[in-house]
């Protein structure tokens, strides 16, 4: 069995304790903007803590799976390229990316994600800046048309992975000239040749 935490920022002591429980893997969201930080997770941190939490987790060899969730900031872009410069700066197994999907009842029901282009362009932008980097689209993107433009764009822009593929997203691999590979388990297991099974993801190679 697999166990992966999902741990939050973490202090000196909870990273080392991590490192010696043996655990396989470590997911962090990584939140570039204090803004987001104050106004968003209602935090008293800044993204200082965050960049620490990346370098005491990486310090301890921890295996680390950050996140980065696009239009965190009620739907708009803040912060996120902030993230990812200190997402590069560290030793991560695989970078996800994810979007904001607006959950009925929460105060973000009535927001809309950002424009499927600007988070393309993002895409872009962290495939260039990590091109050695594994990169998958996580699981969470709003469904519908917009996840299906949202697959054919991380097709296309040389992203790793993408969990639950929309319907017509390995066809449209195949026809770009990939040769999809499926997998049984969370896209945060990259690494891991276990067959465990989670949820389902499409790998794309080149």
């Amino acid at each position: 069995m697999k166990v992966i935490v999902h741990s939050g920022l973490v202090s000196p002591k909870l990273a080392a304790a991590l490192a010696a429980s043996g655990v396989d893997g470590v997911m962090l969201d990584v939140i570039g903007a204090d803004e987001t930080l104050r106004d968003v997770y209602h935090l008293d941190l800044t993204v200082a803590d965050v960049d620490r939490s990346l370098r005491l987790l990486t310090g301890h060899g921890l295996r680390v799976i950050p996140h980065i969730v696009i239009g965190l900031h009620y739907g708009s872009f803040l912060g996120e390229h902030r993230a990812l410069e200190m997402v590069i700066q560290y030793p991560v197994s695989t970078l996800i990316l994810v979007v904001l999907v607006p959950l009925v009842g929460t105060p973000m029901e009535h927001v809309s994600p950002p424009p499927v282009a600007e988070v393309s362009d993002f895409f872009a932008t962290v495939r260039v800046a990590a091109p050695r980097t594994t990169v998958n689209l996580g699981c969470a993107s709003p469904p519908g048309a917009y996840k299906r433009e949202l697959d054919e764009a991380a097709i296309d822009l040389g992203l790793n992975g993408i969990a639950y593929p929309a319907d017509g997203a390995i066809a449209y691999a195949r026809s770009r000239g990939l040769k999809p590979r499926l997998f049984e388990y969370c896209c945060s297991l990259t690494w891991s040749r276990a067959q465990e099974t989670s949820f389902a993801r499409v790998q794309v190679t080149r």
